[in-house]
Order: structure tokens, then sequence, then C-alpha cells
């Protein structure tokens, strides 16, 4: 048996086994050596992919996932696609891409938004080791929930109850996707396969990516996604 970094062994212990899923097998996980921090190879080895909190997040095999990193990363200066690797995303395409230079970038498909860290003296970054874990802890919040349009209701529970809970691989999407006349509102929420539904979300509309500065409490927008 693998011994996990203490800080993955948290995320066991608070969520369990992710569940119905798959193996990361070996040529995977070595592909993907250098990519990602070492203890996430040690977590796939003797955990592999799987959902937690009923398909709230679901961590991913990652090759399986690449070509949705390049399409939205190509060109991009911080994260370049060729280094960034999806970890897992929430329900409704909240995604968690981990890049050993700037770290966590997470993606709103839906709203067309993605977030990076400001790095100050007075908030100093997680090393890698800790970083990753100290993100993946933190899933259960609202963060990785999606608000419904109009009521501001966060829409998870809501949407479980309305079409039953996600298996492997799938996600939750509207129809009419927002940004093609979509409400983004609980009547408009089918399960549906989460690689290609995200492909075809992530192309209607740029990416703008952001970072909340929390000191002068503002929102900075930094530049879209992809290349300049």
């Amino acid at each position: 048996m693998t011994k996990l970094n203490a800080n993955f062994a948290y995320c066991i212990k608070k969520f369990a086994h992710p569940a119905g899923g798959e193996p990361v097998p070996i040529e995977v996980r070595e592909a993907y050596r250098g990519r990602i921090p070492e203890s996430l190879l040690d977590f796939w080895e003797e955990y592999g992919a799987g959902l937690w909190l009923d398909g709230r997040f679901q961590l991913v095999r990652p090759d399986r996932y690449q070509s949705l990193v390049d399409m939205i990363l190509k060109g991009d200066p911080d994260f370049p696609a060729e280094s960034s690797v999806l970890i897992g995303y929430g329900a409704f395409g909240k995604l968690l891409i981990w890049n050993n230079k700037n770290y966590t970038l997470k993606i709103d498909l839906v709203n067309k938004t993605a977030y990076t860290r400001h790095v100050s003296p007075k908030h100093p970054i997680l090393g890698p080791e800790r970083s990753l874990p100290s993100d993946l802890s933190n899933v259960d919040g609202l963060s990785y929930d999606l608000h419904e349009h109009g009521t501001g209701k966060p829409l998870f529970h809501r949407a479980l109850k309305k079409c039953g809970k996600l298996s492997y691989g799938e996600c939750y999407g509207f129809f009419p996707a927002v940004g093609l006349g979509g409400l983004g509102v609980l009547d408009e929420v089918r399960k549906v396969r989460a690689a290609e539904h995200f492909a075809i979300i992530a192309q209607l509309e740029p990416i703008q990516l952001r970072y909340n500065d929390t000191e002068n409490r503002k929102v900075v927008v930094l530049r879209h996604l992809g290349a300049n």
C-alpha cells in the first residue's frame, strides 16, 4: 500500500474513497510524472479516479480530458496547455486544473470565468504538496456548486433531486446552453457526458482570467485565457 501524503490522507478521511470510477494505470501516471506533485501520483495509484459527494466533484483520469485542456489553454503564457493537467471538475463544469508553475487554475465553463491565485508577501502560496490537496479538501464548498441565474440559489442538490445521481464521466448541463439562449435555471438542467459537453460550451465565448484581490477587496480582470 502506498503511503499517502498527510494532506491527501485528510481528503480521503473527509470524503472517503472516490466512488464508481476507474484506475489511473501506471502508463498514464508515468506520462504525467513531473507535471503534477508526486503525492498525486501516489493518490492515483492507491485510489484512482471517481466521484466524491454524489458527484458534486469528480476526480478524473487526466488523459481523457487532455484535449479539452489543450483547446482551452493553447498558447496561454502562464498556463501552457502542455504542462497543465485537469485534476477534476464540479458537477456543472467548474474545472480544477494544475500547473507546476502557477499551481491551481479554476475555470467556470458556464460563466466563462477563471481564477488564479493572487500571491503577496502577506499571503504566501503553499508548496505544491500542500496546495493541491488543500484545494481538493474544499470541493464541498459553494465554489464548486453553481448558483441559479435569477434566484441565486445553489443548484447541485436540486439538480440531484430532479435528474438523479451523476455517474462517472457525467455532469449536469443546461439545455439550451447558457450562451446559446439558455437561462441557467433548474428547469433546463439535464445529465450529459462531461467531456463532450465541456468541449462544446468551452468554445462558446472567451474565458476571462481573474484573481480575487482580498487585500483591496476587488476582483482584478487580467485577460482572456489562451493565446494573447
